[in-house]
């Protein structure tokens, strides 16, 4: 009988000790903030200036090749700046979703 309430009483400290200790755990909650991300250094990079005509060309196949090269500066350009805007709208979505409690 003597062994039985030793026991019993062995159990319900054990139970005690227990539930304290899972309870203490779980009641520390560290608060964790994300800040949004920095963008890659390609998209911030200065763009390349277009190439002025200089005035003693005046020939049209001299028009033509300053055209061509400053087309293909521009189009690079555009490009680049639809990859910044997706970069910054799926990235901001994404911080959005992540950091916006429900």
């Amino acid at each position: 009988m003597f062994d039985e309430k030793k026991q019993v009483i062995g159990i319900f400290v054990i139970a005690v000790l227990v539930l304290l200790l899972t309870t203490g755990c779980a009641s520390t909650t560290v608060p964790v903030t994300m800040n949004f991300p920095q963008a890659p250094d390609p998209l911030l990079l200065e763009p390349e200036q277009l190439d002025p005509l200089p005035e003693d060309q005046n020939e049209v196949s001299d028009l033509l090749q300053n055209s061509t090269v400053n087309y293909g500066k521009y189009r690079e350009l555009q490009l680049k700046y639809q990859q910044w805007q997706r970069w910054y709208n799926t990235n901001r979505r994404l911080h959005e979703e992540t950091t916006t409690t429900k």
